[in-house]
């Protein structure tokens, strides 16, 4: 997959960077316009203008450098939808020439209602393209991420606690515990994007982990990964959940059937209900205690 971002300075300005082949490279600045910085900083969520820094106060990359000679046009709101030379991880050799831009807007950040209208949305980030389907509540199932328009699932070649740690802090579900494999919530549908996942766990995105895009045939959904995370019916991400409710579990759990799902607030009814009774007993039990001693 293909992501863009800024390093070394804020959400809004730094040196560019795009993921592409598994790795974070920089980009060249060579006949770079004004407009194109601007399409970086829309596609950014930045605003729509911006222009390139020049003084590269904010250092130099050490990674490839994919990309050069890019050209926007007004029409475009993505860097994508511009027109370059191929990918190549030499595209200019001298760290001088790449790109730093410095955008005029600021990132806001998501409400709960426009997070809802995820993946579309403009409002969302490649970060937020993430969700898990099948399992119990929104921290359990099998791990999707929208990419070129679809939902897709990711290969469990080299799938372990590492990987879905960051999934699990990405979702805001806390830790993982347990990384699963063989399409342990049911196989997707999409296509399959990612494979041979790589995260060292301390990652604060998916998008952050080397990972080879996947273009043969060298998976099927038979082999969709997945994850458990501890925070059980908890979406607490830091943008509006100040006090999330969270339930934590150190178990493993499996895809719930139809008969034995149950939702928190069936859970709670039945725990509630259980302690009336209880207390009603006692009450009962006093009850009779009394009537027997005035006798």
């Amino acid at each position: 997959f293909l992501a863009l971002r800024l390093v070394n300075g804020n959400d809004c300005a730094g040196r560019v960077e795009v993921f592409y082949n598994g790795t974070w490279g920089s980009v060249c600045s060579n006949r770079m316009s004004q407009l194109t910085a601007a399409t970086m900083c829309k596609h950014l969520g930045c605003g729509d203008g911006g222009g390139i820094a020049t003084d590269f106060k904010y250092g130099r990359g050490s990674g490839p450098t994919w990309l050069d000679h890019i050209e926007c046009t007004e029409q475009h709101s993505s860097l994508w939808q511009c027109q370059s030379d191929p990918w190549d991880p030499r595209s200019c050799d001298n760290r001088a020439e790449e790109t730093h831009i410095t955008c005029i807007g600021k990132k806001v950040a998501t409400s709960p209602a426009a997070f809802a209208e995820c993946p579309n949305s403009t409002i969302c980030s490649d970060r937020d393209k993430l969700r898990v389907i099948g399992g119990e509540d929104e921290c359990s199932g099998r791990v999707e991420m929208w990419h070129q328009g679809s939902w897709g699932t990711i290969c469990d070649d080299t799938w372990d606690v590492a990987d879905a740690n960051v999934v699990c802090r990405q979702l805001g579900c806390g830790s993982a515990v347990s990384a699963l494999s063989e399409a342990a919530f049911g196989e997707g549908t999409g296509p399959i994007w990612l494979e041979k996942v790589h995260c060292k766990g301390t990652e604060l995105s998916l998008w952050d982990c080397p990972a080879k895009p996947l273009f043969g045939k060298n998976c099927d959904h038979k082999e969709d990964a997945a994850v458990n995370c501890s925070a059980r019916g908890c979406r607490g991400t830091a943008l509006w959940d100040t006090f999330p409710l969270c339930f934590h579990s150190d178990r493993p759990r499996r895809p719930a059937t139809g008969s034995t799902r149950f939702s928190v607030p069936v859970i709670l009814c039945i725990i509630l209900g259980t302690l009336l009774c209880l207390v009603l007993a006692i009450l009962a039990g006093q009850i009779r205690r009394a009537r027997a001693q005035q006798r």
